[in-house]
């Protein structure tokens, strides 16, 4: 498992967790549970992470924090989809707490941004042999 922690220059902050494998989930729980994460969310979290190609997200606003977890998968097109897919919630969550409309140039940065915090963590999912 990939830890890594994305900072949203101190306005947001997203642990993020890749190629997670079931094993681990006995460390994302607590997690979870310590953002308010309801049970039933976190027992389909633990169902997710059973699958290749699967990823999650969730978030607490009143902490402006975000989990955000990628599973095994199966290539690393398949790592970038979920990857992307969960910025998407992330982005959504972050652009409604901080009242930004969907589809501006803010937004778009913000996208652009979650990318190249992310770089060096997910850079060994992309490219396993890369330096």
């Amino acid at each position: 498992m990939i830890r890594d922690y994305l900072d949203i220059d101190r306005h947001w902050g997203i642990l993020a967790y890749y190629d997670v494998l079931p094993s681990d989930f006995s460390q994302l729980g607590p997690i979870l549970r310590e953002f308010g994460c309801p049970e039933q969310e976190i027992e389909k979290a633990w169902r997710t992470i059973h699958q290749a190609n699967k990823a999650f997200v969730f978030s607490a606003p009143w902490a402006r924090m975000s989990v955000m977890v990628v599973g095994r998968v199966t290539h690393p097109s398949q790592f970038i989809n979920s990857l992307l897919h969960e910025f998407d919630h992330l982005q959504d969550t972050i652009l409604d707490y901080y009242d930004v409309p969907q589809g501006t140039e803010d937004a778009a940065y913000l996208q652009g941004y979650l990318g190249q915090i992310a770089y060096d963590g997910i850079i060994p999912m992309l490219c396993p042999v890369c330096p």
